[in-house]
């Protein structure tokens, strides 16, 4: 990953959600038009956005398969490989379209995150999370998935600016 899309993918974070997890230089800055309307942007209220995740994610590169995913007790999982962009892993079983979509936005909160790391690890983004939701969820990667599932639109953006 290039300096450029990193500081997009900052910039882009302060847009969305009001912080920045480093400064971005004022030339590589690039605004995007939104095409989603404000009030269809949640897994909550535009539950159809998991496709659009989906073929976005296809688009640059990420596997999604249906079957077992790789932990115990989840629905989905992320397999980072070093290098290159993984695999998401879906449980066949049915679930409501809410969740399938918050748990689709999830696994790619995982991957906007090993982007950010060159595609060498899976570290936090720099969103802004509460001390509760890391301790909750485990850890800082975990807590701003968990934290951030429900804005799909807001993931979907991201990803767009991935090459």
């Amino acid at each position: 990953m290039n300096q450029t899309f990193r500081n997009l993918v900052g910039y882009s974070l302060l847009l969305i959600y009001g912080i920045t997890p480093h400064l971005a230089n004022s030339s590589e800055i690039i605004l995007f038009e939104r095409t989603i309307p404000s009030n269809k942007r949640l897994c909550s209220n535009n539950p159809n956005l998991a496709n659009k995740l989906i073929s976005e994610g296809s688009r640059i590169g990420v596997k999604f398969v249906t079957g077992t995913p790789e932990m115990p007790g989840k629905d989905a999982t992320y397999r980072a490989l070093r290098g290159k962009l993984g695999t998401i892993t879906i449980t066949p079983r049915l679930m409501h379209p809410i969740v399938r979509c918050k748990l689709i936005t999830h696994e790619l909160i995982h991957v906007l995150q090993h982007i950010n790391s060159d595609l060498k690890a899976v570290k936090p983004l720099g969103w802004n999370v509460s001390e509760e939701a890391i301790n909750n969820f485990g850890s800082r990667q975990e807590a701003e998935a968990y934290t951030y599932q429900n804005k799909a639109a807001n993931v979907l953006d991201l990803l767009r600016l991935r090459d």
